[in-house]
């Protein structure tokens, strides 16, 4: 216990967040639209999305 204690584990978001959303194939495609949406500057998907 002292050795886990005495030495920080990295954490590593990305491996923290791998296979959240297997469960949930629509949520991740909503994910990727919002994401391409906010790269393209489009935020016509954003504001729908706040008037639900």
């Amino acid at each position: 216990m002292r050795k886990q204690i005495s030495t920080p584990q990295s954490t590593n978001w990305l491996q923290q967040i791998t296979g959240s959303f297997k469960d949930e194939p629509p949520a991740f495609e909503e994910v990727l639209a919002y994401g391409r949406a906010i790269r393209q500057g489009d935020e016509s998907l954003l504001e729908a999305q706040d008037e639900l």
